[in-house]
């Protein structure tokens, strides 16, 4: 079991400050990032040329332009690195009127089963960026809870 780190006896806690993302067509992800985040409660803060953040008030989201010598690679969630974005809906009707009033009406594919699937501990939509990155926006009010799934699954791999 992973051990959390101390300092002094004190508890260091941490949260996600920002994460970054190069995209291959700037305009093309400014105009779609600025459609969807709103219904979740990110608000685009700052666009410039070379970078734009969206916040939630407590961590960003920077969207950058991917330089021209990197784009022929092109990007996969299957590849090392980065698989999905997940965000939370604070109900699961949060999670449908997104999928009613965004995704659908402003005809981005909804990935899996064309609808949000889950219970009342965990209740998502997945769709994708201009890029392909994956992105789900999800209700699951306990997901961090050590004695709630997934993290009361037992574990089975002890490197």
């Amino acid at each position: 079991m992973v051990q959390c780190c101390k300092v002094k006896e004190k508890l260091i806690k941490s949260k996600i400050s920002h994460i970054e993302l190069n995209v291959s067509d700037y305009v093309k992800s400014l105009r779609f990032y600025d459609l969807i985040f709103p219904s979740m409660g990110i608000k685009r803060i700052n666009c410039n040329k070379t970078w734009t953040a969206y916040s939630d008030g407590q961590s960003k989201i920077v969207l950058c332009p991917t330089p021209e010598n990197y784009k022929k690679d092109g990007f996969h969630r299957k590849k090392t690195g980065l698989n999905h974005l997940a965000f939370y809906a604070e109900t699961k009707e949060d999670v449908d009127k997104f999928q009613q009033e965004v995704l659908t009406k402003n005809g981005i594919k909804i990935l899996y089963e064309d609808q949000s699937k889950g219970d009342d501990e965990y209740y998502s939509i997945f769709f994708e960026d201009p890029d392909r990155m994956k992105i789900e926006y999800v209700y699951a009010p306990n997901y961090c809870d050590p004695n709630t799934w997934p993290s009361n699954i037992h574990d089975d791999f002890a490197p």
